[in-house]
C-alpha cells in the first residue's frame, strides 16, 4: 500500500511539474528558432516581469471583487448596505490598482533607461521608456509599439513558469468562497480575517517585485556575460537558468 501511495505522489508531481518542463522547451525554442541575441533575452525578462507583475495584481484586484459580488448575493447581506460596499469595493480597487500602476509602472520605465544603454533596440528611443515615468498608459502604448511584437512569444513560458502565484489571488478567491469562509453575515459586515485574506490575495504585491529582483540579477550576468549583440550560443543556457530560476518547480516538488 506504501509503494502504491509513493508511486502516486510521483505521479502527480511528474503531471504538476510537466507545465514547467514545456515552458522551458518553448523558451529554449524561441532563443534557438529566432536566433535571440542577448539584448533579445534581456529585454523579454523586462516585458516578462511587468506583464506578470500586472496580470498578478488584476487577478488580486479580480478575486477581491468576486468574493465582494458573492458576499452582496447573499441572502443574509443586508442591503441597505449594498450601495456602499459597491462604491467602497470599487475606490479601494482603483487606489490598490493605480498605486501599483504608478510605482511598478515607473520602476520599470526607469529600468528601461538604463537597459537601452547597454542593450539598444531598433526605433527604441534612446532612454527608454523613460518619457513615460509616472505615466501607465503611455508606458504600455510603447510597450505594445515597440517589444510585444519581438518578445511577446516569451510571455506566453513566463506566464506557464509563475501560473502559480500570478493566479494565486484569484484561485484563492474562488476557494474561500467555495468555502464560505468570506461570504457576509446578517449585519452586512465582512467575515473576513487576517487568514481569509491571505487565502484570496497571497503575496499579490511582494511577488511581482520579486521577480524583479530576479530579473536584476539575470540581466547583472547578461552584462558580465557577453556583448549585447552577439548571437547566442550561450544564450541557450541564459533561457534555460531563467526557467530553473522560477520558484514554481521548487512550489510543486514541495507539495
Amino acid at each position: 500500500m506504501a509503494f502504491l501511495i509513493k508511486n502516486e505522489t510521483k505521479a502527480s508531481l511528474g503531471l504538476r511539474i510537466l507545465p514547467n518542463i514545456l515552458a522551458c522547451a518553448i523558451g529554449l525554442g524561441a532563443a534557438y528558432l529566432l536566433d535571440w541575441t542577448t539584448t533579445d533575452l534581456v529585454w523579454s525578462l523586462w516585458l516578462s516581469s511587468l506583464v506578470l507583475g500586472y496580470t498578478t495584481i488584476l487577478s488580486a484586484v479580480g478575486g477581491g471583487a468576486y468574493v465582494a459580488v458573492r458576499a452582496m448575493r447573499n441572502r443574509d447581506f443586508n442591503k441597505k448596505h449594498l450601495v456602499p460596499a459597491i462604491i467602497g469595493g470599487t475606490l479601494i480597487g482603483l487606489f490598490f490598482f493605480g498605486f501599483f500602476s504608478i510605482h511598478f509602472g515607473g520602476f520599470h520605465a526607469v529600468h528601461s533607461v538604463f537597459l537601452s544603454h547597454f542593450f539598444p533596440v531598433e526605433d527604441l528611443p534612446d532612454d527608454g521608456f523613460g518619457q513615460a515615468f509616472m505615466n501607465p498608459p503611455l508606458l504600455w502604448v510603447l510597450v505594445f509599439r515597440h517589444l510585444m511584437r519581438p518578445y511577446g512569444i516569451f510571455l506566453v513560458p513566463a506566464l506557464i513558469a509563475e501560473r502559480n502565484h500570478v493566479f494565486k489571488p484569484l484561485i484563492g478567491a474562488c476557494a474561500a468562497v467555495r468555502n464560505e469562509s468570506l461570504m457576509s453575515d446578517a449585519s452586512g459586515n465582512r467575515n473576513i480575517g487576517k487568514k481569509g485574506n491571505r487565502e484570496f490575495i497571497g503575496d499579490a504585491m511582494g511577488r511581482p517585485y520579486v521577480n524583479v529582483v530576479r530579473m536584476h540579477l539575470l540581466i547583472s550576468i547578461f552584462i558580465a556575460w557577453q556583448k549585447p549583440k552577439k548571437k547566442i550560443s550561450t544564450g541557450l543556457r541564459t533561457t534555460y537558468t531563467y526557467c530553473l530560476s522560477t520558484s514554481s518547480a521548487r512550489k510543486e516538488a514541495e507539495q
